[in-house]
């Protein structure tokens, strides 16, 4: 039986030959909004690190470490928190990408329901308060131009 990620469809004869492939979940990268929420930070008790969130979707975050105390592959404990208040805590991540210039990426793991709406609910304001943000400035800009 094939995969779900790869489909081979052949009909009879060999007349009509093609293969659909599905990217994986790792291969589709970015499927979910990213956004940039000030004063948001990542906390990793394991490490003693706690590190501003670069970016933030529904799936995952990024951080900058400059003390590269994170390991590719591997699952940390982190909480969220927006300025001094926690936001999420308790939970898994795992470090997808760590670069070089610090640059680390990491995907949420086993986030429960709850917690999955409380960011879903965080990506959605804060994209409507951008889409608002640039209505506002486009208006002005307008209103300039006249």
């Amino acid at each position: 039986m094939p995969s779900l990620q790869e489909i081979e469809l052949r009909l009879s004869g060999g007349a009509m030959d093609f293969k659909i492939s599905i990217p994986s979940a790792d291969d589709r990268m970015r499927q979910a909004y990213r956004t940039r929420v000030p004063g948001f930070f990542a906390c990793f008790p394991e490490v003693d690190a706690q590190c501003p969130v670069k970016d933030l979707s529904a799936t995952g975050f990024a951080i900058v470490d400059e003390q590269h105390r994170f390991t590719e592959g591997n699952e940390y404990k982190a909480e969220l928190r927006i300025k001094e208040k926690v936001f999420l805590d308790e939970f898994t991540v795992k470090a997808k990408r760590v670069l070089d210039n610090g640059l680390v990426g990491f995907t949420f793991h086993k986030l429960d329901r709850r917690s999955q709406l409380k960011l879903d609910k965080l990506v959605l304001e804060v994209q409507k308060r951008l889409i608002a943000y640039k209505k506002a400035k486009q208006a002005q800009e307008d209103d300039q131009a006249e």
